[in-house]
């Protein structure tokens, strides 16, 4: 299992809905998601199933982010494809309780060394809303730089990536 001194990762599981409705249903914290705005029961449904679709289908994706000191779950955060295309982005959320005490960097450095060392990716995106500047930074701590040419959500993000090499070489911590 991937851990951190401070996280456990956990693959998402059916589990997980209640959880997930809690932490898509603010919104404080889906702002800067695609829907922009707080989603309903059914939108929740549709992204718990689609992250275990994923899973299924490859192997890998997105975990559930559980507090080292606690056990409970502080976020998410994992690989995907995107929208059926070879690009595979990392994404993550926590909950407004944690903000600003570093922890998606630290579960985002996680997935991105882990999709590199273990899953031998060569390339890693991310994606982020202009305004979320708190997200741009992590991706940019993280190594990644403009990638003009990763364009799968249709020019309404900031897209970037990182290289096998460039991640390797930095390694953030």
């Amino acid at each position: 299992m991937l851990k951190t001194p401070r996280i456990t990762f956990c693959p998402i599981t059916a589990a997980d809905f209640d959880f997930l409705f809690e932490h898509l249903s603010d919104e404080e914290q889906t702002r800067y998601l695609p829907l922009g705005k707080p989603y309903p029961k059914n939108k929740v449904k549709a992204y718990l199933s689609n992250r275990l679709s994923h899973w299924q289908q490859h192997g890998f994706g997105t975990f559930v982010l559980n507090s080292a000191a606690t056990g409970k779950p502080i976020g998410y955060c994992g690989l995907e494809y995107v929208l059926e295309t070879d690009f595979i982005d990392i994404r993550y959320g926590l909950i407004k309780q944690v903000w600003g005490q570093g922890l998606a960097f630290e579960a985002a450095s996680a997935c991105v060394a882990y999709g590199f060392e273990l899953l031998q990716l060569d390339e890693i995106y991310g994606a982020a809303v202009p305004e979320n500047k708190a997200s741009i930074a992590v991706l940019t701590k993280l190594g990644m730089t403009p990638a003009p040419h990763f364009d799968a959500y249709g020019g309404v993000v900031d897209s970037f990536s990182v290289s096998k090499a460039t991640f390797l070489e930095i390694r953030p911590s």
